[in-house]
């Protein structure tokens, strides 16, 4: 796929002229690796990642990265009262009014800490009306709740799109998800080694719905997450590269009603 025809999109996203500066920069190089959520702060010279901000940098306003996610994590709400979420909260709406996010999240919901379910249900709907009033992509955190999601999409569907990180469900549930809202994406890391469903699952995906990650494992390499996903999806690496940054093109520049 030629960089040509990526550049030829337009861009309404904030973030939108730093990507495409960055690619411009690189019409006679090859396309750079792209790591679509990660935690850690040490990357390589050839990739481009969105970083998720910590707890730390959210209260601070830290952000460096060209591109940058931004959210209140469910495991937050074991550690932390409504007021200190709501602290965040502020700083979090302080970024988005400033355009220096180019995505909301991590948040979701957890079924493996059922005491806060309602909280995080209820901060989950804050970001998603948040994302919707501004555009913004969001990052979902989603663990035994499939289900959940299924049910908010049905009642009330999203004007931006949504990644689930690590995501670790079945077929079905893509198909699910994708029905009710084709504006979902499905990003895959250290699953694509130690989980046999997600390698079952990877050639079943739209190549137009997947992004590769590398959280917050620090070992792990991107390389060797598009090499591995190349295989298992049986497609060119470099494809798969320039599939990946075609998908962030489209999720870049979502429009609001």
């Amino acid at each position: 796929m030629a960089l040509s025809h990526i550049l030829s999109k337009s861009f309404q996203h904030p973030h939108s002229v730093h990507f495409s500066r960055y690619l411009l920069s690189l019409i006679l190089d090859k396309l750079p690796y792209l790591d679509i959520h990660s935690h850690r702060r040490s990357h390589l010279e050839d990739a481009v990642v969105v970083e998720c901000l910590s707890m730390e940098e959210l209260t601070l306003q830290k952000t460096q990265a060209k591109f940058t996610s931004a959210g209140i994590h469910p495991w937050w709400t074991e550690d932390f009262t409504r007021a200190e979420i709501l602290k965040l909260q502020d700083h979090l709406m302080k970024l988005v009014r400033e355009q220096k996010l180019w995505a909301l999240g991590e948040t979701g919901i957890d079924r493996v800490y059922p005491e806060t379910l309602e909280f995080q249900t209820e901060l989950f709907h804050w970001h998603r009306e948040l994302a919707d009033d501004y555009g913004l992509p969001l990052v979902i955190h989603n663990v035994r709740s499939g289900s959940d999601f299924l049910s908010i999409l049905k009642k009330n569907p999203p004007k931006t799109p949504w990644i689930f990180h690590d995501f670790r469900g079945n077929e079905e549930l893509v198909k699910d998800l994708l029905r009710l809202h084709p504006d979902c994406y499905f990003s895959f890391g250290i699953s694509i080694d130690n989980s046999p469903q997600i390698r079952e699952l990877l050639p079943t995906l739209p190549l137009t719905n997947i992004f590769l990650e590398t959280d917050s494992q620090k070992h792990l390499d991107i390389h060797e997450i598009y090499l591995r996903a190349s295989e298992k999806i049986g497609i060119d690496l470099d494809f798969l590269i320039s599939q990946v940054w075609m998908n962030f093109n489209r999720v870049s520049k979502p429009s609001v009603p």
